[in-house]
């Protein structure tokens, strides 16, 4: 089990997610709300942005190589290789984006 420590817009939250376990399942059972659509990887509405340790998300295509150089991971379909810390939310989305958040 690998500990996830999710920044969320109002404080942090840690969860176990096992090695197996999708973080976003894990998030779920945790009783985190995040957002999310496609769950196989394409939409990047579950995007996150890693900020300490690692993620292994071989399986998602939404992300363009650059994001992914740039940290972001996508959460339905990345497993734990380490305990990390990602930040989540509507911010994420915008940078992601390109969008100035409001």
């Amino acid at each position: 089990m690998y500990d996830v420590t999710f920044h969320l817009e109002d404080g942090t939250e840690t969860v176990a997610v096992g090695p197996d376990e999708y973080v976003l399942d894990a998030a779920e059972r945790a009783g985190l709300e995040l957002p999310h659509s496609c769950r196989n990887g394409m939409c990047t509405s579950c995007a996150g942005e890693l900020l300490e340790g690692e993620l292994d998300g071989r399986e998602g295509t939404g992300l363009t190589p650059e994001q992914e150089d740039d940290g972001y991971v996508l959460l339905c379909c990345s497993y734990p290789r380490a305990d990390s810390e990602i930040r989540v939310g509507e911010r994420v989305q915008n940078d992601l984006l390109g969008l100035d958040a409001f």
